[in-house]
């Protein structure tokens, strides 16, 4: 049984797969989740971080996840809720609906039943508060039609931070980390990427080191809740 465990959700690539690594690598007990098993979290498992295979695909799927969450560890420093779905919105309806059921499920639902079913388990160091961190997007302030349900999901993603904020204080803070364009994918052509770097303050590629270093400076200030950090090179001040 794991104590003090940070569990990171989505960590089976990509930014999840980072924030994994290097919350091990600053010393933390991390529970790594995903769905998929993957090259990157065969490459956690050879590391020693121990991993846990679910779906948060409806509120039964999520409900057993957080049984099996209580049977691995028996205190948490952290919930980081990472895992996502990404894609464009479809322009035929009944998918459009499918797409909303999934996208509220993994970014509202799951994240909102993890930190319910887990707060009570949630402990802090050196009489500070424990933490939630919640990865959104930079959408929730300035939406991208084509992404609308990805988006408003998302968005209330963000709501959940300022409800459950003021719900867990003083014993839990709960805060955002908003990214932008830190990681292009190989279905982003590169007239996409030029475009999207255009539109980028700092002209360039994040990566997914600066997520990882917002991530860290919420759990070592012990004074900030409700709040949400743009990892975005400024992205949502000029995107269009």
């Amino acid at each position: 049984m794991l104590e003090n465990a940070i569990l990171v959700t989505g960590a089976g690539r990509r930014i999840g797969h980072h924030l994994a690594l290097r919350l091990h690598q600053d010393g933390y007990n991390v529970l790594a989740h995903y769905r998929t098993h993957t090259t990157e979290i065969q490459a956690l498992q050879d590391l020693g971080i121990a991993t846990i295979q679910a779906s948060l695909s409806d509120s039964q799927a999520i409900l057993l996840f957080v049984d099996a969450l209580k049977e691995h560890c028996n205190s948490f420093r952290a919930l980081l809720h990472n895992a996502s779905s990404f894609e464009p919105t479809s322009e035929d309806l009944a998918v459009a609906a499918q797409q909303y059921e999934q996208f509220f499920n993994v970014h509202m639902m799951a994240p909102y039943l993890i930190n319910q079913g887990l707060s009570s388990l949630l402990v802090g160091e050196n009489n500070n508060p424990a933490d939630i961190v919640h990865i959104t997007d930079i959408n929730v302030e300035n939406p991208t039609p084509r992404f609308d349900i990805y988006g408003t999901t998302k968005a209330g993603l963000h709501n959940m931070t300022l409800a459950l904020a003021k719900k867990f204080a003083p014993l839990i803070k709960v805060n955002a980390v908003a990214p932008g364009p830190v990681l292009f994918t190989e279905q982003h052509s590169a007239v996409v990427r030029q475009h999207m770097l255009d539109e980028t303050l700092l002209a360039k590629e994040g990566g997914a080191e600066p997520v990882y270093l917002a991530v860290k400076s919420l759990l070592d200030n012990p004074f900030i809740t409700g709040a949400s950090i743009p990892v975005d090179g400024g992205r949502r001040l000029s995107k269009r």
